[in-house]
């Protein structure tokens, strides 16, 4: 490979429209923007604190600023049907405008917005006040509503929903259409499809976040009359399938294929070693692939709705590690659970003590967050991109290959200085030539074709971090020897 060394400095601060803007759509495996480039998502999930009142969290929009910073791109962001339709056919102007004031927001710093319509067990008023997401009048007949909790009594909220016999009949209820609650479940993601259609930040919807019962005749029934609701309201949006709540911790999806099309499929995952205090090591390919078939069989992008873990858990850093590198490899997207500004030591989250936000109370990131290298958007068609960590910062690299389309504009990558140890070089082949912009590396090419480009530390001075390091220890040791003499 004929390589270019293209190293131009530059002091402008980079503006929310680095990482482009408009509507995405799905081709096969790959979201692409209008221009028709590939777009990697790398986002976070908004904010733990959405699920209990008063469901608003991200009142000033500065809270968005840090986000392009650390290198995501878009934002999942938590809808509570409680919060919108507190009482049936009574709709919250003001909760709408709350969400619309956020997207605009996130939109204005470059952010992609995908509305997720959310639950956890429900309701606040199912799983014994454990719960969130539907209003207290989606609960069945014959269901008394609990009194919210929200305390150190719901922290292990997952466990008591599996096999919980009250819970699992409120699910069949649902599914069932008892008392109207699917359809009004239906009418409402017209409503807020309708009223959201017209922002551009939107590309898609997350139909119902990890949702209980039968896959096959519950849940994929469900996500075909809800892919015709949203699309009533919002033609051109992409729709985000989550399978159920089991595919979680690692259990094989049996969703079927949906009928309809613009669609990616959007699992979650969470280590159960990482529940147990500790990462246990795996390399976590074997959930990715299984992820990995059903995208291949359906043909569609990947977005891993959820990922993370509390910073307390010992090894956090080289979990998150392992994840990105499936994440890296396969060219899927994700968003990290969660960015929780309104996170504070007691209440943590601020739902059920959970405690996985990637910020404490002073906005500062934790243990379970640093910024990561990846490629945001690639002109033409990725073939690979691999990150890869050698034994200290100044060794890692990141390569990106792809084929070109010169009229799909510019393959951008964020590339943090801190993850190499300090400034970047950039090697590109043949005529690519690339630009940097603060963490962020812009490459243009004029011809089609098979392209490469790889960052990593810049040696210029000849000396690796560690070797600097070496030569101070020595240093160190002469100074104390003329000193002791």
């Amino acid at each position: 490979m004929r390589a270019v060394r293209i190293l131009v400095m530059t002091s402008l601060l980079l503006s929310a429209t680095a990482w482009g803007s408009g509507a995405l759509h799905t081709d096969g495996p790959f979201f692409r923007d209008a221009s028709g480039a590939v777009v990697i998502l790398r986002g976070v999930n908004v904010a733990g604190n959405s699920k209990v009142p008063p469901f608003t969290p991200i009142m000033d929009p500065a809270e968005l600023d840090p986000l392009s910073g650390w290198g995501l791109n878009a934002i999942r962001l938590l809808f509570t049907w409680e919060a919108f339709e507190p009482q049936p056919g009574q709709f919250s102007s003001s909760y709408l405008a709350y969400l619309r004031s956020v997207i605009e927001a996130a939109s204005a710093r470059g952010l992609y917005v995908i509305v997720d319509f959310h639950q956890d067990a429900y309701s606040r008023f199912s799983l014994a006040g454990c719960g969130e997401g539907f209003p207290a009048w989606a609960l069945p007949p014959g269901i008394a509503p609990a009194t919210p909790d929200n305390g150190a009594d719901c922290a292990s909220w997952g466990s008591r929903a599996v096999g919980d016999a009250e819970l699992a009949s409120t699910w069949k209820n649902f599914y069932a259409d008892a008392g109207g609650v699917r359809s009004a479940y239906l009418a409402m993601l017209t409503r807020v499809a309708t009223a959201l259609a017209n922002e551009p930040g939107v590309i898609g919807y997350d139909l119902l976040n990890e949702p209980a019962g039968d896959e096959a005749s519950e849940v994929a029934p469900l996500y075909e009359d809800a892919a015709r609701a949203v699309r009533a309201g919002d033609p051109g949006a992409i729709l985000f399938v989550t399978p159920g709540v089991l595919t979680d911790v690692g259990v094989a999806t049996k969703l079927p294929k949906p009928g309809f099309s613009n669609f990616a499929f959007a699992p979650h995952f969470y280590d159960a070693s990482t529940y147990l205090g500790s990462y246990g090591g795996d390399d976590e390919s074997a959930p990715f692939d299984a992820f990995a078939e059903v995208g291949a069989a359906w043909n569609v992008p990947l977005l891993l709705g959820e990922v993370g873990a509390s910073p307390s858990v010992d090894g956090v850093d080289a979990y998150l590690g392992a994840i990105h590198r499936q994440l890296d490899r396969r060219l899927f997207s994700g968003a990290q659970w969660g960015y929780t500004p309104g996170w504070t030591a007691s209440a943590k989250d601020g739902w059920n003590q959970e405690d996985f936000s990637i910020v404490d109370d002073q906005g500062r990131l934790r243990a379970n967050f640093r910024p990561r290298p990846f490629a945001s958007r690639i002109a033409g068609t990725p073939s690979s991109l691999d990150v890869q960590e050698g034994p200290s910062a100044d060794a890692n690299t990141l390569t990106l290959a792809w084929q070109n389309d010169p009229a799909a504009g510019a393959t951008e990558m964020f590339a943090p200085g801190s993850y190499f140890g300090g400034d970047i070089r950039v090697d590109a082949s043949g005529d690519v030539r690339c630009q940097k912009l603060g963490d962020r590396v812009s490459c243009r090419s004029p011809t089609a074709g098979p392209k490469q480009v790889e960052i990593g530390a810049d040696r210029r001075c000849g000396l690796t971090g560690a070797e600097l390091l070496l030569i101070l220890f020595a240093w160190l040791a002469i100074r104390t020897r003329s000193a002791a003499g």
